[in-house]
């Protein structure tokens, strides 16, 4: 096996993958990190990534189950249809628990087939009041 120089500059590669993205806040993250109750704001100008906020501040949405697809995908719209599969159900449930006018929207975020050839294969299911719009928020955690 071929050894490598011992002459190579340290502090090449990062300890941490948040200095690799050195423009996103400290509360972003990629959405396939977010977890069950997660609360959390998104933007249009960063698709893919949330926000993570405290439940009881305001924010845009909470996530009420996170899966994983199973399967071959060879193209978005097969994607879109596998993660929305995988969502209806808890979503449905979750949102015939809320107030009337709580929630007006669910969000699933899936990946790419890029993304989805490269083994990310999270889905997170979400319900929100109106992503990106901010004229809304959610106060609490959903009920």
């Amino acid at each position: 096996m071929p050894s490598l120089p011992s002459d190579l500059p340290t502090g090449l590669v990062p300890s941490d993958l948040r200095s690799l993205f050195p423009s996103l806040a400290d509360d972003e993250v990629p959405y396939y990190l977010l977890r069950k109750g997660d609360c959390f704001d998104t933007d249009d100008a960063l698709p893919g990534q949330a926000a993570r906020r405290e439940c009881t501040q305001p924010h845009d949405a909470e996530v009420v189950k996170v899966s994983e697809l199973n399967g071959t995908y060879t193209t978005e719209a097969a994607l879109k249809k596998a993660a929305s599969a995988l969502c209806k159900a808890p979503l449905e449930q979750k949102a015939s628990y809320q107030a009337a006018g709580t929630v007006r929207e669910t969000l699933v975020q899936y990946p790419d087939t890029g993304s989805y050839e490269t083994g990310i294969d999270k889905v997170a299911c979400s319900l929100a009041v109106g992503v990106g719009k901010g004229t809304h928020k959610l106060t609490g955690p959903l009920k």
